[in-house]
């Protein structure tokens, strides 16, 4: 470790690649402290100092004032924005620009840190790329939460959004949005609660590359998870319910006016539990003109919702569409345009659904009935397929040997 004086102040220069200050692989990274016991009182400050492979590392604690991001990381050296000993909240105004404003900015992680109480977006991203969000909170925004515009290649894991789209219905964008051009983007092991709209919305995004798995997204205005116009989504291993408003279902496929293509196509939704909606467990929706193409809803639960497990409000399907190996718990559904085969109508033998444990009883009917075809290699738990003699019917395969 060096020590050297610039503007007056002691940096802490960490050693941590190359042999020299200025080897083949660039600038020694270090590391900027930020709290009381740092180099800085503000992350801005920080943020401003920090080059390619440099760690802003934040005491834990409250910091008002917001970021900036105003300079890119590099491949393999990307700028890291870590809360240490605890969460670092950074709370302000926020506005357009966002709370957490990334803009177009690449190569940028941020770990343990919460963005709180904007007037505006929580965090916001247009054409930017390669970022990282983990552990990272979003507690409160008047428009949408983490909000990616046009951006590519991001991963988004074991983060708590709650309390956005606080204006209602004149918010703008969701709790989690992924649109207008976004891609390659992976949603795990967050949980996405009580926000005004959408939890996690995927939107006008004709190649999307995006997937959402293992989270849970309740008590939203909803959907909790919503796909409009956009191809290649899959969504996997999700608990899913409690949306509040009447037309609005667990999860939503659909195509809005606003969508130039008006096609949703190459959607695989499994292994998903979806309960206690105000609408239905899955929805279907077309506002006006649109095509639907290539569906795969396969090996979900589907129960306690108010209008009913599965609602199709569309008309024009092309492609291959399959409904298979779900159980619909709330009684007859119309598969309208699907192909559908090895579905369990009613209550199979669920655990304790008062509790919320929809797993099969041992005896159920939906055990070991379902098809191979196109079945998922594990379920809602990661329980490898199948379990017995066959494939079980629903988001959960047998838990007894």
């Amino acid at each position: 470790m060096a020590t050297r004086v610039l503007a007056g102040v002691a940096l802490l220069v960490v050693a941590m690649a190359g042999p020299t200050a200025e080897g083949a692989a660039g600038p020694v990274p270090r590391t900027w402290r930020v709290g009381p016991h740092g180099q800085f009182t503000t992350v801005q400050a920080a943020a401003d100092r920090a080059r390619p492979g440099d760690t802003v590392a934040i005491e834990a604690g409250t910091y008002p004032g917001g970021l900036t991001v105003r300079r890119d990381g590099a491949p393999g050296r990307p700028i890291r924005f870590t809360g240490i000993g605890g969460t670092a909240v950074l709370t302000g105004a926020g506005g357009r620009a966002g709370l957490l404003a990334v803009g177009g900015h690449g190569w940028l992680e941020f770990t343990d840190v919460t963005v709180s109480g904007s007037t505006g977006f929580g965090v916001y991203a247009e054409g930017a790329h390669d970022l990282v969000f983990d552990r990272f909170g979003v507690d409160g925004s008047r428009d949408g939460g983490l909000v990616l515009v046009g951006t590519r290649r991001v991963r988004i894991t074991g983060c708590d959004i709650r309390g956005t789209n606080s204006r209602g219905t004149s918010a703008d964008h969701e709790a989690l949005s992924i649109a207008s051009g976004s891609s390659d983007v992976e949603v795990s092991g967050c949980r996405v609660h009580d926000n005004g709209e959408e939890g996690i919305d995927v939107k006008y995004d004709d190649a999307a590359r995006v997937k959402i798995h293992h989270n849970v997204v309740t008590g939203n205005g909803g959907p909790d998870v919503y796909v409009d116009s956009s191809s290649t989504v899959d969504i996997y291993a999700n608990v899913v319910g409690g949306t509040r408003e009447a037309t609005k279902a667990g999860i939503g496929l659909a195509v809005e006016d606003y969508s130039e293509s008006r096609l949703l196509s190459d959607i695989r939704v499994f292994d998903n539990l979806s309960t206690g909606n105000a609408q239905a467990g899955l929805s279907l929706w077309v506002e006006s003109s649109g095509t639907m193409r290539d569906l795969t809803i396969v090996n979900n639960t589907f129960a306690g919702n108010t209008r009913g497990s599965l609602l199709i409000d569309a008309d024009r399907f092309t492609g291959r569409n399959t409904l298979r190996n779900n159980v619909f718990g709330d009684g007859p559904i119309d598969a309208g345009p699907f192909a559908a085969d090895h579905n369990f109508t009613g209550d199979p033998g669920f655990a304790d659904p008062a509790r919320g444990d929809y797993h099969l009883t041992e005896g159920s009917a939906a055990v070991d009935a379902g098809s191979p075809e196109r079945a998922p290699g594990f379920d809602l738990d990661g329980v490898a397929r199948p379990a017995g003699a066959g494939f079980d019917i629903g988001a959960y395969e047998r838990r007894w040997p």
